[in-house]
């Protein structure tokens, strides 16, 4: 036995690092669209990635112009306005792509550091359009199996978020105790958000209130309602609510594709009094009423 104990002696153990991560990649389409299309002002709680594969468009962040040319990437960070438009003379055809990932840290860094255009001359361009390319390559394969391009697609969204981080300034001073405190509570309060939000979607009773209240959840964490409020802006750059929201426009573009499940209980589940509330607000969301969503993504 004493023997097999010094064979432990000056052993050295190397371990990579945990990975708790809940990652969200949605949206992957190419399309190629007439002269002055155009999208209603929508904004996600995720990064939106897009690429110009021909033509030219107008995005307006936040009433901001940019100007999008063949192969120039656009990057929009979470909780943005933005609109977008064709203005070549004839057709534009892009590519975009939805992702998120729940790391605040991270998270926090890429909104902060990444700039919103990326164009060829930029040092990073090419390692950032290698990896849309990899996502246009799995379109181009319509033959492939759907667990195979989820696999995929995963596998890509990795790289690109590699590249992000490279993109990050080697000497960022975070002040690590105070930023990782503060994105330990955002992270705590998203979860428990998105925990009732799924909790109260998944019941079908019509006398139950479906309607969230932010403070209280925040204050179930021992957070601060105020306190609460400001870390979770200042992480994510939205405020509790408007992620909210970001969550029922997600999860009522899902209920609407299941036709057994009727506007009302719809509307129910997501916390609206009315039917007629909830049409508005989904207008507002997509420029189209719920009615004219289902029959669309249902034809």
């Amino acid at each position: 036995m004493e023997n097999n104990e010094n064979n432990f002696i000056g052993t050295k153990t190397q371990l990579l690092p945990r990975i708790d991560w809940n990652i969200r990649f949605f949206g992957a389409h190419k399309q190629t669209v007439h002269s002055n299309w155009s999208m209603t002002k929508e904004f996600h709680h995720a990064f939106e990635i897009l690429i110009v594969l021909d033509g030219v468009q107008e995005t307006l962040i936040e009433n901001e112009q940019y100007i999008i040319k063949k192969d120039d990437i656009l990057l929009i960070p979470p909780g943005f306005e933005h609109t977008n438009k064709c203005i070549s003379t004839k057709s534009m055809t892009y590519f975009c792509a939805h992702f998120d990932i729940d790391e605040p840290s991270l998270r926090m860094k890429i909104m902060k550091n990444c700039d919103w255009v990326y164009k060829p001359s930029n040092s990073y361009h090419s390692r950032l359009i290698k990896c849309l390319q990899k996502w246009i390559d799995i379109l181009d394969e319509p033959d492939i199996l759907v667990s195979k391009a989820k696999l995929r697609a995963q596998v890509v969204l990795f790289e690109l978020l590699e590249v992000l981080v490279d993109i990050q300034p080697l000497n960022t001073d975070i002040r690590t105790n105070e930023s990782m405190t503060t994105a330990k509570y955002a992270k705590e309060i998203a979860e428990a958000i998105k925990g009732t939000f799924k909790k109260k979607c998944i019941e079908k009773n019509e006398n139950v209130d479906y309607t969230i209240h932010i403070q209280p959840i925040i204050a179930s964490l021992g957070i601060s309602p105020n306190y609460g409020l400001e870390v979770f802006q200042k992480i994510y750059q939205m405020s509790p609510r408007k992620y909210l929201s970001g969550l029922k426009l997600q999860e009522s573009k899902i209920l609407l594709q299941q036709p057994e499940i009727s506007l009302k209980e719809i509307a129910n589940r997501l916390g609206y009094k009315n039917l007629s509330h909830f049409s508005r607000q989904f207008k507002r969301w997509t420029g189209l009423n719920p009615s004219e969503f289902r029959k669309k993504t249902n034809a």
